[in-house]
């Protein structure tokens, strides 16, 4: 299993775990193979990895905005599940940008400008 797979198998339990919760996690996207993708694919992608960060960046917010409305009756626990949750959607967040850049990079290579 890679590891982008793996931090979305997380995430999803997380998601699990909490469901009844207001936080929406966002769907993963899709990226093309640079290698073989047209300039419309990329475009695309582009513009849906920077929706798809975005919607993290939301979904980070209703995270914080759902501890915050716990206030001080916050448990150790509910602590650590934030803690995980939003390190987990950053984890993502950032396998998924690796990928989207690696991808960007093998179009470039394959002659797209």
């Amino acid at each position: 299993m890679s590891k982008l797979a793996a931090l979305v198998a997380t995430a999803a339990l997380f998601v699990t775990a909490t469901a009844g919760a207001a936080c929406p996690y966002p769907a993963e996207i899709e990226i093309p193979n640079g290698a073989k993708a047209t300039k419309e694919e990329m475009v695309t992608a582009n513009t849906s990895m920077k929706a798809y960060m975005a919607k993290v960046d939301d979904y980070l917010a209703c995270l914080d905005r759902e501890e915050a409305e716990i206030g001080d009756a916050v448990t150790d626990e509910q602590k650590q599940l934030h803690t995980s949750r939003h390190n987990t959607a950053v984890d993502a967040l950032n396998a998924l940008a690796a990928r989207y850049n690696e991808q960007v990079q093998a179009y470039k290579k394959a002659g797209g400008k």
